[in-house]
């Protein structure tokens, strides 16, 4: 079966989403711009573990299984973004983001970066950390939602990470620097320190939730327009989603 084949259940998945979701899986077996293909794929796999319990008391949740690949300091950032977003507030981005730039003192990937600070380390890191757990979140929550079961993770490529940073960042209030200025809302720049991981995001994000004219009031879609709004905002508001 080809991967990400929706054609078997009751509810009509466009090719839009499921050629979007082969795109993401594409992408994000490649080495990216702060972890190499392995650690991308390591914590997608700890994510993906720790969305599957979000509904279950946390005295009852099973620890994720061991991986070589995840490095210890990214294993509580993948829970605290999955199952405990609306905690994340200035202090605890500052500690993710000083927990993982310090990581692997001594291993190649810092000497790859020799001309990176360890806050530009971290800030890469976490900020390409929660595009990964997030993007694989708002794949599993369709599949689980009509009725499939989750997409084996693919198969890791070789290659090392580039740890490049964008020209043009600023503070623009958040807790980690973005483009500025930039020409779209907020929210599509939420993670623009780390272009490649707001391109994986987003190749998920915008058909899942826009439609041809996205600027229209007016939509000729299944759901109108008002009708996807107040289904955005019940879902982050039971989310708890400060933004």
């Amino acid at each position: 079966m080809a991967a990400f084949s929706y054609a078997g259940t009751t509810v009509a998945v466009g090719d839009d989403i499921a050629d979007s979701h082969r795109s993401a899986w594409d992408q994000l077996a490649r080495p990216g711009t702060w972890w190499t293909a392995a650690e991308r794929l390591a914590i997608a796999a700890r994510g993906r573990h720790r969305f599957a319990e979000r509904a279950t008391p946390p005295w009852l949740r099973a620890e994720p299984p061991a991986d070589e690949h995840l490095p210890a300091e990214a294993g509580p950032v993948v829970d605290l973004v999955t199952l405990d977003a609306a905690r994340i507030d200035r202090q605890s981005a500052d500690g993710a983001v000083a927990a993982l730039g310090g990581r692997g003192q001594g291993r190649s990937t810092l000497e790859r970066g020799q001309g990176r600070s360890t806050l530009e380390r971290g800030q890469g890191r976490y900020v390409e950390l929660i595009g990964i757990v997030a993007t694989v979140a708002m794949i599993d929550i369709l599949a689980e939602s009509v009725g499939v079961g989750p997409e084996p993770l693919p198969e890791p490529l070789p290659g090392e990470p580039s740890e490049e940073r964008p020209d043009g960042l600023g503070d623009i209030g958040a807790h980690v620097p973005a483009l500025d200025p930039f020409p779209f809302a907020n929210v599509a720049r939420a993670l623009s320190l780390v272009p490649d991981a707001n391109t994986l995001f987003r190749t998920v994000s915008v058909p899942a939730y826009s439609a041809p004219g996205f600027d229209r009031l007016t939509w000729d879609t299944p759901l109108s327009r008002p009708q996807v709004e107040l289904v955005a905002s019940r879902v982050a508001a039971m989310n708890e989603c400060f933004y």
